[in-house]
């Protein structure tokens, strides 16, 4: 009887997980590298109320925002951003965490900025500018 149970329990085990490890092996024996093979995961909609990431879809034509540049990137205290193609138009600009939650948001870019990021901890953010419907999203990184 107790090994009825254990097999179901097994089978539960098993078929209840996202992920199988996979081991590759050399000529004597020694593991040299392991993945991992995700399945597929149903989202269900507390999943989606704490990642509620912000709509990114890249813009085909970049006009406005095609020559930006980034910089320092790592920033320590300021980060620079400058816009060759703006002209006259205003951009806005936020900085999300990982999580998809808003930390800093300005608006009236001109084609030279400066922003001050030494209040946001050390970590990996995203800078999105927007532009009169075009939008661009970079990875940047502040450190100590």
């Amino acid at each position: 009887m107790k090994a009825i149970y254990f097999i179901i329990f097994y089978f539960i085990a098993l078929t209840s997980y996202a992920q199988t490890a996979h081991f590759s092996y050399d000529a004597s024996g020694n593991r040299i590298s392991r993945w991992l093979e995700v399945k597929a995961v149903k989202q269900t909609s507390a999943d989606s109320a704490v990642h509620n990431l912000p709509e990114l879809i890249p813009t085909e034509k970049a006009e406005l925002l095609g020559d930006v540049q980034i910089y320092p990137n790592p920033a320590k205290r300021y980060l620079n951003i400058d816009i060759t193609n703006l002209g006259e138009a205003d951009a806005k600009g936020y900085i999300s965490d990982i999580n998809g939650r808003t930390v800093l948001s300005f608006e009236n870019l001109s084609t030279a900025n400066t922003l001050n990021v030494e209040t946001l901890a050390p970590g990996t953010y995203l800078l999105r500018v927007e532009c009169r419907g075009e939008r661009k999203v970079w990875k940047v990184v502040v450190s100590d």
